[in-house]
């Protein structure tokens, strides 16, 4: 089974995104010292490269904290990057340390419990739009799908840091990482936007970027053999 171990890839990729800021700062410089440019153009390069640059970190921080708990991280990453690309919204809780028990037990009420092994195509069958079970969240537990439909509690923050409302989703991916140390996927029907919540804070992440760069050392790894 293939997983998505990219830390070399990652690391180069990293390490152009800042030599890019790096140049574009340098720029600035000239600029402010009386070279001819367009300094707000630099400035908005800069800004660019800085977001790509979070959600490239982001994406490994997400990996990292994945690993230990889930051997399917593929999956996951080929389910979200799906849902993100049709605008299907989605909500997936991984189990690290804290047990979810009580949240697993109430979901037989909300949701049903399930028992099957991660796959891409169960994941986006559940959230697909119209299944029942699409609006509520996906629990896994050591490799395994156990429960769906499931109603987290929502978090008390209803805006961010820049005063845009927190949508439901994201507010209950929010709830219970506050409460536990769950790491939650959550993926914007609106936007499409991919993000997990960690100890109450969301990151946005590029999980398609996974793909790309997993389909990159599949293909390096077949021109070695040829």
């Amino acid at each position: 089974m293939e997983q998505c171990q990219l830390q070399t890839n990652i690391r180069e990729d990293l390490r152009k995104k800042l030599e890019e800021i790096r140049q574009r700062v340098e720029e600035v410089m000239k600029i402010m010292n009386g070279q001819q440019g367009c300094m707000l153009c630099e400035i908005k390069s800069i800004r660019e490269s800085a977001g790509k640059l979070e959600g490239l970190i982001s994406y490994y921080h997400f990996q990292s904290s994945l690993m230990p708990y889930v051997e399917e991280l593929d999956e996951i990453a080929k389910a979200v990057a799906a849902l993100s690309e049709k605008g299907h919204g989605a909500l997936i809780v991984v189990e690290k340390n804290d047990l979810l028990d009580s949240l697993i037990g109430t979901c037989s009420m909300t949701g049903i419990l399930i028992g099957a092994k991660i796959s891409a195509p169960l994941l986006q069958s559940i959230f697909y739009p119209g299944n029942p079970l699409h609006d509520g969240a996906v629990i896994i537990r050591k490799g395994q799908i156990v429960a769906a439909g499931c109603v987290l509690p929502l978090s008390a923050q209803k805006y961010t840091s820049e005063r845009h409302k927190i949508g439901t989703r994201h507010r209950a991916a929010l709830g219970l990482s506050e409460r536990t140390d769950a790491l939650v996927i959550v993926v914007s029907e609106e936007t499409g936007q991919i993000s997990f919540a960690k100890d109450g804070v969301l990151h946005p992440i590029d999980v398609q970027l996974c793909t790309k760069l997993q389909q990159s050392e599949v293909n390096h790894a077949d021109s070695e053999q040829s």
